[in-house]
């Protein structure tokens, strides 16, 4: 990162009385590399943003139901779309897993393993918002933070320092470059130095957290949600308050915030995922620049293509049950036909599962499985000895399907296989 790169406000040395600025690190190695102190996050912006695209995202987020208003499919969806959601977000940083592993039943306890890592963060998320739910924006402090990170990163095999740990001097990991891989010098920017992340992020989470913003902002005269997530998210970037999972941690916030503002979450790493160069692009405009237009249109792209996304794959999924029932001309009141609705929610199932969900005997369940097998709508893994997985290959390929892709592939392969 070259100095002249940055705006003129950054590109001076830090003082506390500017609050930002540039400063370097007592580190040998490092004599020739400035840092970036962002400053707080604007409580207005002055730039000239896209209208219709602001207005096509709000109108996407403000049709979503609350959590506590949600339908029965838009449930089931939110607890899927959580683990497709950790699957993506980690997958950017180089944790891979499949949502199909994730939604195996673990082992207890679990050893370190990019699934464990994965699982790690569905968990997280499910804090999170459960957080929001009970304590609104007052629960986005560096304690919860802390926490989000501890959950995604313990079981993290390249986790090489102390998990849910906010950098400072000293620490392993404690001095952060992104896009390092040459010469110091040459990296794409440079992140809050140690002894100013805890106070940049404290910066940063006041905030997020702030009422009045949020307030005026969904009153239509401030921040509207599209805006306060770009902005939010490049500023908790550029402090990068963790040695690894920052990335991570700041797409949970997008779900936080919805959440905050009363809706059910969208999940947008699929989407950023699908378009890594332009959000690259986007995010250093709003670090080093201030200018968050780029950003803030990145965002809404993301809104919008994410909520028409999972519209299909809700309609989808929400019409497999049916489907079944007609394939498999299942008795009523069966065992195998009072499972058809479960498999949505847990597409991978083995017979001890479902006795305790259905609360009848593991005779009853496993004859139950037996009989969607036979009906094509399972698809025993093991084949042999105890411990047998089922897994409802639709609703996995139909998850696991790549970011926009054609949904009729997906459900096309899987039935491939469960004939």
């Amino acid at each position: 990162m070259r100095r002249h790169e940055l705006t003129e406000v950054l590109r001076q040395p830090y003082t506390a009385a500017a609050g930002c600025g540039i400063e370097k690190v007592d580190k040998p190695g490092y004599e020739n590399i400035w840092f970036v102190v962002p400053p707080s996050p604007p409580e207005r912006l002055t730039e000239v943003l896209s209208l219709p695209l602001l207005r096509d995202a709000n109108l996407a987020l403000q049709s979503r139901p609350s959590p506590r208003s949600a339908s029965e499919i838009q449930k089931t969806m939110a607890f899927l779309l959580k683990r497709r959601e950790a699957v993506s977000s980690s997958r950017m940083e180089g944790t891979w897993s499949t949502v199909d592993a994730v939604l195996t039943p673990a082992k207890d306890p679990e050893a370190h393993s990019a699934t464990a890592s994965v699982r790690g963060y569905a968990s997280a998320l499910i804090r999170g918002i459960e957080a929001i739910e009970e304590n609104g924006v007052a629960a986005l402090t560096t304690v919860l933070v802390r926490e989000l990170h501890s959950k995604i990163m313990e079981k993290d095999p390249g986790m090489h320092a102390v998990a849910g740990k906010i950098r400072e001097p000293g620490m392993p990991g404690d001095i952060i470059q992104i896009g390092a891989f040459g010469r110091r010098e040459d990296s794409i920017y440079n992140p809050a130095p140690p002894a100013r992340v805890a106070r940049s992020l404290d910066k940063v989470l006041a905030w997020l957290s702030d009422v009045s913003i949020l307030a005026t902002g969904d009153a239509g005269l401030g921040l509207s949600l599209p805006i306060r997530m770009a902005v939010g998210h490049s500023h908790f970037e550029a402090v990068h308050p963790f040695s690894d999972g920052n990335g991570r941690v700041g797409r949970m916030l997008w779900a936080l915030q919805m959440t905050a503002a009363g809706h059910l979450p969208l999940y947008l790493s699929g989407f950023v995922e699908s378009e890594k160069d332009e959000y690259g692009a986007a995010l250093q405009e709003a670090q080093k620049q201030l200018s968050y237009r780029r950003l803030v249109e990145f965002v809404c792209n993301a809104v919008v293509a994410c909520a028409a996304e999972e519209h299909v794959t809700a309609q989808t999924l929400g019409g497999l049950p049916d489907e079944w029932q007609e394939r498999g001309k299942f008795r009523r009141g069966s065992a195998a036909a009072r499972t058809l609705r479960l498999l949505l929610s847990t597409p991978i199932m083995t017979v001890k599962l479902l006795s305790t969900e259905l609360d009848v005997p593991v005779e009853t369940a496993s004859q139950g499985l037996k009989r969607l097998e036979r009906g094509g709508v399972v698809r025993d893994r093991t084949r042999q000895g105890r411990g047998r997985i089922y897994a409802a290959e639709e609703v996995i390929n139909v998850l696991s399907r790549p970011y926009g892709s054609d949904i009729g592939i997906a459900l096309a392969s899987a039935r491939e296989v469960l004939t």
